[in-house]
Formats: C-alpha cells, sequence, structure tokens
C-alpha cells in the first residue's frame, strides 16, 4: 500500500445469504456434509438440493476506491445502494465476501452514534471504554476527559447511567469522544444529521478542523450543502456498485436525477458518457403542439441568445408574509407537507461545476432563461444593490394543474446564497394546457458581496404525493457582482451606519 494512500479498496464483494426458509440454515449444511461421502451420481444431486436453499444477495460489487491522505470523499446515493455495508467494511467492522479494504491510521468511525455505549455504564466508564477501543492510553484519556465533557455539554450528568440519558445527550457525547481522538482517518455516516442546529454547527466546525489538519475525511450524507463544503470528490453507488466517480457536483446532479421520478442507472447513461468525454451537449427544441416530446429526460439544453424584454417587480416582500398567510390558510397543513418535500428536492443540487446541467424536458421545458436589468436590458454583471430580474419563458407539452417554477442563486462554492419558488411565495400558477407558454419573472435586489455566482432555475409540478420534476436547469447562467463599497461576508445587507456623541460618565 501507497504510504501516502490512507484508504485503499480493490473490488470489494459483500454477499449476504438469503435462506429459504429457517429451517433450510441446517438442511443445507446437511445436504452438503452428505454430498461429501456420496457416489460420484448422487453428490451433484445433494449440492443442487442445497443451493436450493439459499439465495445470495449482493450488497456490494467489485468496488474500488482511494482516498489519498488528507482528501476528503463523500459516497452518495439511495437509500439501499450500499453506502452504510461499504463503511463498514472500511471501518473493519465488517468483513468482505470478496476483495480486500485497506487503511493506513487510526480511524474514528461516526456510523451509528451512541451504538457503542454500554447502557448500564456511566458516561465516565463510556468515555473511558470508548477512547480505550480508539487506541488511546489511560493517561492520554485523562488529559482530554474534561475537554470531552465540555464539548458535550454533560458536565451534571457525566457520573449518570447512560440508559437515562436522552438520545442526543448520546449524540453529544458520542461525538465528543470521536473529536478527541486525534484520528487520522475520519469516517462520517449521517452523524451530521442527529442532534440540535447548535450541536450540528459544532459538529461541522470540529470536522471543518481536522480538515485543516489533514485528517482524511469519507463521508456519507443526504445533506447536499454539508457534501459539497466538505468534499472535494464523491462516488455514486446504486444497487452495490460505483456508477460513477468524480467531482462532488457531477455526482450530485447525477444522484438528483437518480432519485427524480425513481430514476434508473439507464437513465444516466448518456450523461455519464458526456462527464467522463467533457463534451457538451443540446438538446432539439420541444414542439409547440406536441402533447408529449419523446425527447430523452437525459438530453441538456441549449442557452438561446439574450432577448430584450421588459421586467415586471411581482415578488418583493412577499416572503415576509409567507409564514402567516400559510398559518391562516384552511389547507396549511397540505402545503406544509408539499413545502418540505419541494424543498428537500431542490436542495439536491450542490456544487457549481461552471457549465449547465439540466434533464427532464418530456412533459415541458424552461425555454429561455436570462437575466435583466431594471431597464429590462439583458445583462449578466451587476452592481451589489442593484433591481435585477430573473426570467423564464417555459413551455408545456402535456397538462399541468399547478406547475411550481423555482430559482436557486449558488456561489462558485456552491454554497446556496437563496432560493425560492412559486409555492415558498406564496404565488400559485394557475394550469398549463399541451402547447401553451408562460413567462415567469423573479425580481429582486442583487445584495451580494461582489463575486460570481450561478443561476439555476425549475419547474416541477405534483402529481399527487408525488413531486415531478418537469425540467431542470442547473448552473445556467453565470453573473458577476461588482462592489458598491467594501462590505465583505456572502450578503450586502447595505448597513445605514449612524453615530451620536453621548454624555459622559457622571454628567460631565
Amino acid at each position: 500500500m501507497n504510504p501516502e494512500t490512507a484508504i485503499s479498496v480493490h473490488q470489494v464483494g459483500k454477499a449476504y445469504r438469503m435462506w429459504e426458509t429457517p429451517s433450510a440454515r441446517l438442511s443445507a449444511p446437511l445436504l452438503r456434509l452428505l454430498a461429501k461421502f456420496a457416489p460420484g451420481g448422487l453428490k451433484s444431486g445433494f449440492i443442487a438440493r442445497a443451493k436450493r436453499k439459499y439465495r445470495d444477495f449482493w450488497a456490494l460489487q467489485n468496488v474500488s476506491l482511494q482516498v489519498n491522505k488528507g482528501e476528503s470523499m463523500a459516497i452518495i446515493g439511495r437509500n439501499g445502494s450500499g453506502k452504510s455495508t461499504l463503511l463498514q467494511i472500511i471501518a473493519g467492522t465488517l468483513q468482505p465476501t470478496t476483495g480486500t479494504a485497506q487503511v493506513n491510521g487510526r480511524i474514528a468511525a461516526l456510523l451509528e452514534l451512541g451504538s457503542g455505549f454500554n447502557p448500564d455504564f456511566t458516561g465516565r466508564e463510556n468515555v473511558h471504554l470508548n477512547a480505550t477501543l480508539f487506541g488511546l492510553s489511560q493517561k492520554e484519556i485523562e488529559s482530554r476527559f474534561d475537554a470531552i465533557v465540555s464539548f458535550a455539554e454533560l458536565e451534571e450528568f457525566i457520573d449518570q447511567p447512560v440508559k437515562t440519558y436522552s438520545s442526543g445527550m448520546s449524540v453529544r457525547l458520542a461525538f465528543a469522544i470521536a473529536a478527541h481522538i486525534d484520528p487520522d482517518i475520519l469516517i462520517v455516516d449521517e452523524a451530521l444529521s442527529v442532534g440540535d442546529a447548535r450541536f450540528q454547527l459544532k459538529c461541522a466546525r470540529a470536522i471543518d478542523r481536522f480538515i485543516a489538519n489533514g485528517v482524511t475525511l469519507l463521508f456519507v450524507s443526504h445533506d447536499s450543502s454539508m457534501v459539497k463544503r466538505l468534499c472535494r470528490s464523491a462516488i455514486l453507488l446504486e444497487r452495490g456498485q460505483v456508477i460513477y466517480s468524480g467531482n462532488p457536483n457531477d455526482v450530485v446532479n447525477l444522484y438528483s436525477k437518480l432519485t427524480a421520478e425513481n430514476g434508473s442507472v439507464e437513465d444516466l447513461a448518456a450523461d455519464i458518457e458526456v462527464l467522463r468525454s467533457g463534451r457538451a451537449a443540446s438538446a432539439p427544441t420541444l414542439p409547440a403542439n406536441s402533447k408529449r416530446s419523446r425527447t430523452p429526460a437525459h438530453t441538456p439544453v441549449r442557452v438561446r441568445p439574450l432577448e430584450q424584454a421588459r421586467g415586471i417587480d411581482k415578488l418583493r416582500l412577499r416572503l415576509k408574509a409567507m409564514e402567516a398567510v400559510w398559518d391562516s390558510h384552511p389547507q396549511s397543513a397540505e402545503l406544509s407537507r408539499r413545502t418540505a418535500e419541494l424543498l428537500k428536492n431542490e436542495r439536491l443540487h450542490v456544487q457549481v461545476s461552471g457549465q449547465e446541467f439540466t434533464y427532464g424536458g418530456e412533459l415541458g421545458r424552461i425555454s429561455e432563461l436570462l437575466t435583466l436589468d431594471a431597464n429590462g436590458q439583458p445583462r449578466t454583471w451587476f452592481t451589489s444593490g442593484e433591481p435585477v430580474i430573473v426570467r423564464l419563458q417555459v413551455e408545456a407539452a402535456d397538462v399541468l394543474p399547478d406547475p411550481i417554477f423555482a430559482l436557486t442563486i449558488k456561489s462558485v462554492a456552491g454554497v446556496e446564497i437563496y432560493g425560492t419558488n412559486t409555492l415558498f411565495g406564496n404565488q400559485p400558477a394557475t394550469s398549463m394546457q399541451p402547447g401553451t407558454r408562460r413567462e415567469v419573472d423573479f425580481s429582486f435586489n442583487m445584495d451580494l458581496i461582489p463575486g460570481n455566482y450561478f443561476l439555476s432555475a425549475g419547474f416541477t409540478h405534483f402529481v399527487g404525493e408525488q413531486l415531478v420534476v418537469v425540467h431542470r436547469r442547473y448552473d445556467a447562467i453565470k453573473l458577476e457582482v461588482h462592489g458598491s463599497d467594501r462590505s465583505f461576508g456572502i450578503a450586502n445587507l447595505q448597513a445605514k451606519i449612524h453615530s451620536r456623541a453621548l454624555p459622559n460618565k457622571g454628567g460631565q
């Protein structure tokens, strides 16, 4: 194993034996034993009968990856794709059926936080037990014990049995232990999705510190914002196989398409070919009177030249009143459910790649996407605080009773700066019939710090309980924002600064 390699996985496979009946666990080995002593004619019969008693389910097949020291990699995939199985094999808690997995350095594996605790032991005893299992000496444990307890915020309860802890308390203690053992390799499986927001922020800062100190990170999460912020590479798992590896933006875009309307690996074939060849493709236009276009769902769409257009300020100040309006709405529960589903789906896309990534197009399409200044002139550069209009022109190829139009702004690092849609803005759109077209304007002030930003647009609708993607265009327009002052950060809040003299203390 190369000394610069932290994790090396070579053609790993993991099979789980699925027995036909509980009694088959006994009869199959017995049949194999009989086969050893049976004459040639009966031997094959016994073996065949034994094989019919079970089948092998392969959770992983021929998985290979390599992570060098100090690198951070994300593993992305749908539930049941084999992510946790792969992490357990790398962590050494599960043995592969085929292949090898090697690691170089001390591992801290946060697979199921708190699962290694003895509920009858106190928090103090569990700290000593778990830290010992991680390889720390008693002297090292004692020197770090106070910091562990302080991080977990359990000073008052550390000598109480863990079975009296809430789930949040157990989570805090488990992460605190892992955060103070100085690992060479950190494996995190959905660990940051638990606990309250303040604790999640503390965990994220701890991981940032690990990365800054050169710790190797293997990260699994459905939080696309964390994936794009922490990782520099990613692999996409599906049915136990690696179907693509590359930068997190491309991998998560593929994952987004895979999860939309229960997509399949076959749907991604053309996109993967384009990514591997470095080519860009374009899609044919949608027939104006087509009831359902046969354009493949994976075909990217060409951005047409910007045209002069007028803008209308429709959405300003609406978002502030959204919560109050929804609470008073007779269908507030249904709106809340749809909001949660739509937000989860919209946030699947993460880092920008510098080129447009699209999918959908069968039910309709976003035929035009452009940015306009206050005079209705097409532009892709703005001064911080300047009014801007993002205009979508959409076409329907099927009946869309409740279309939803969305906009997202991201930084070049993939951080979501702002996102909204017609549902969140309490501006439900009227239904669209096949062949109809619509223009949608998002109007706002470009209150961003100077830099480059990317716009993404979405066109979706609900069919019963399921959100269906009509057309998505990620990273479609690159914007330049120029400064009006020397403010720093992410957003320019346009603060007004006033100062006044105060009388001296004592009335002097």
